[in-house]
């Protein structure tokens, strides 16, 4: 039976804002720390395996000390609160420490990037990196998912880093096409682009060749100091001619080039000379481009691209790979511990700031509400940092992100811990009183809270019905990718990309709705009822992918959008509330207040099941044979199996997450019943 709430149980809306930010601020760090971690291999050139490390080994961190700073919270007594010191306190710490977290020195860089304009010869938008504002950008971004149209342009970009680079020296650059493996085509190329740190560089003998020798040349030059201009000519080019497709050289037959610099470029050329030699002068340079205009070169049979390029610039190689790795590693470990002192008892606030059993859920559908804008956002982090319309290299794109997520960490964060006010206001909740305890008494009511909390049964039931639905959801992530690229669109991967690019834009956009949706059920019908309602519409989506993933309507693929949103949506507007009721029914139970461990063993399985279900999804990926290189003509059953995982993995997980949440035995009535007899132990009523 729904009961009406009563005045003093009620939060106001701008309180429950209030609460919101403080979700907003725990995903705008999180989407930061993951979708920045790019610019370590692209700025700073770290391999790939160090960047994987950097990324797990604090989070496998971050979940040891989750119940630790929950435990701590329970029993912190102070005059402002158990939880609030910690939000005031975690927010200005991770904030300043994430800004600090990107202020590594950068190496110079210099970059080369090959555009080919595709069989239409016309450029499709998005793709040459031509340096245009933030909102062109999203424009551009937006066409191409909105269109789902063929776009055959392609392109990629290499980086020279020092010491391949000198001061005052020509150096030879010499790449193998082969590195520019998003190239797929390279029949009609149309413009080669140079770009990076150096702001003036003289350039000569550009060119394609073909040599037996696939490997990349090693850089010629020396470092000559004081030096503004080149005083000898760049080396002779040794290259058989009729292995050669040259734009720019004394030595060979030169091939049209319409433009030397755009005039959408940023940058100044000019003719020069160097020891009577012709050369490019470049000054004010950020972005420059050559361009082929209507006549594309066909460089399929070139093996590599080479460049000769002189700088009176300073050439610096930043740190070593070992600096980079431990000087991330030892602030990422240090920023999860601030980050954790913010997150885990800003949880753990929301569990106590009503004792009303509906309230709870109204809260937490605010809170979702608004938290989640940090996911519409947190996509976009790597459009600005490579914006080269705005920075020089993607690391001063970091850098100046980073400094926008302090501040906004900063002055939002402590917007809960200024304006909110709790409940359990002294701590313990009725527990014994701790003075006095030695170092292994603690250690030991540690142990003993952490197991008594992953032992009670309401609350291992939503663990459980949690790590089921996120995490089939996690597993199959890169799936739906697939199914787009090589069974809906046939094995371009365009189309998919911008299939897939649609269905989550409409599926974000859903889940905003959902959350409505879901609060106002929860209050209706039951948390639990609302949970069955939610999860058993996800499923329906599930079932519609089978049906509605086909080559024949490719635009269906949007329909099962709406109903998938029901699955994350109402997961986690419910399990917040329900997660309130449990601690109640605890403390009735063993006489002592623990949203703190909760919430952090709750969060704990979420991201240990995240990385798991990562790991395991790569495998069942690996099982269906998959290879992108064979494009359309995949192995017998490949397509069969990832629409088969892509559909009924989640389907079938989540039937399961149904099946335990139906033994979770807290009602709106039994919630009643316990805070009644809380507040009678308490002398509230």
């Amino acid at each position: 039976m729904t009961h009406r709430t009563a005045p003093k149980d009620r939060i106001s809306f701008p309180h429950k804002v209030c609460y919101g930010i403080g979700g907003f601020v725990n995903n705008l760090l999180a989407q930061g720390i993951g979708n920045m971690m790019v610019v370590l291999t692209l700025a700073l050139g770290m391999d790939f395996r160090a960047v994987g490390l950097l990324g797990s080994l604090p989070r496998a961190f971050d979940a040891i000390t989750d119940p630790l700073v929950g435990f701590i919270s329970d029993k912190t007594k102070s005059r402002w609160g158990r939880r609030r010191p910690f939000l005031f306190v975690g927010a200005i710490a991770s904030g300043i420490i994430f800004a600090l977290l990107w202020q590594m020195p950068a190496p110079t860089q210099f970059r080369l990037k090959l555009v080919d304009y595709g069989a239409d010869g016309v450029y499709s938008g998005g793709e040459t990196g031509e340096p245009v504002g933030f909102l062109e950008s999203v424009g551009n971004s937006l066409k191409g998912i909105v269109t789902v149209e063929l776009i055959d342009d392609v392109e990629d970009e290499v980086t020279i880093l020092p010491p391949a680079l000198v001061t005052g020296g020509w150096v030879s650059v010499d790449v193998p096409l082969t590195d520019f493996d998003q190239l797929s085509t390279r029949e009609h190329l149309s413009q080669i682009l140079i770009s990076g740190d150096l702001t003036e560089v003289y350039v000569d003998n550009v060119y394609l060749y073909r040599t037996d020798d696939a490997t990349r040349a090693e850089p010629t030059g020396r470092d000559v100091d004081g030096a503004t201009a080149p005083s000898t000519a760049a080396p002779t080019p040794t290259v058989p001619a009729e292995d050669v497709i040259s734009f720019f050289s004394g030595a060979y037959d030169d091939v049209p080039v319409q433009f030397w610099s755009t005039a959408w470029d940023e940058s100044e050329v000019a003719d020069a000379q160097a020891s009577g030699d012709d050369v490019k002068h470049y000054t004010g340079m950020r972005f420059a481009a050559i361009d082929f205009g209507e006549t594309p070169v066909d460089a399929r049979g070139m093996t590599h691209v080479h460049m000769d390029i002189w700088t009176p610039e300073p050439t610096g190689e930043g740190r070593s790979q070992g600096y980079y790795f431990w000087y991330f590693l030892i602030g990422s470990l240090v920023f999860f511990l601030a980050y954790t002192v913010f997150a885990t008892p800003w949880v753990a606030l929301g569990y106590e700031l009503t004792p009303d059993y509906n309230e709870r859920t109204r809260l937490m559908g605010v809170q979702n509400f608004v938290s989640n804008i940090a996911f519409v956002i947190g996509p976009w982090f790597l459009v600005i940092m490579t914006n080269a319309a705005w920075f020089r290299n993607q690391m001063a794109g970091a850098r100046l992100l980073a400094l926008a997520i302090c501040v906004t960490t900063i002055v939002l964060g402590v917007i809960p811990a200024i304006f909110l006010r709790e409940r359990m206001h002294a701590g313990g909740g009725g527990g014994a009183d701790e003075e006095g305890r030695s170092f292994g008494e603690s250690v030991w009511e540690f142990i003993r809270g952490l197991l008594q909390t992953i032992t009670t049964g309401p609350f291992l039931v939503l663990c459980i019905a949690t790590f089921l639905i996120f995490n089939s959801f996690i597993m199959i992530s890169q799936f739906q990718f697939w199914v787009f690229a090589f069974y809906v669109s046939g094995g371009n991967i365009g189309e998919g990309a911008g299939l897939a690019g649609l269905v989550a834009t409409l599926g974000t956009v859903s889940g905003f709705l959902v959350i409505v949706i879901v609060t106002w059920l929860g209050t209706k019908i039951g948390k639990k009822n609302a949970f069955f309602v939610s999860t058993g519409i996800s499923m329906f989506g599930y079932v519609l992918k089978w049906f509605c993933y086909t080559p024949e309507y490719p635009m269906l693929a949007l329909l099962p959008a709406p109903f998938l949103a029901f699955g994350l949506g109402g997961l986690f507007t419910l399990m917040g509330s329900m997660i309130a009721d449990v601690v109640d029914l605890d403390e009735l139970t063993t006489g002592e207040r623990r949203e703190g461990m909760f919430g952090s063993v709750f969060w704990w399985v979420v991201k240990v099941g995240q990385s798991l279900a990562l790991l395991l999804g790569g495998f069942l990926l690996y099982s269906t044979g998959l290879d992108p290189a064979l494009g359309a003509n995949q192995p017998e059953g490949t397509v069969f199996w990832l629409r088969f995982y892509d559909a009924f993995v989640p389907l079938v997980a989540s039937g399961i997450a149904i099946f335990a949440v139906y033994m979770y035995p807290i009602t709106e009535d039994s919630a009643l019943e316990v805070r009644t007899e809380l507040e009678r132990r308490r002398g509230a009523g």
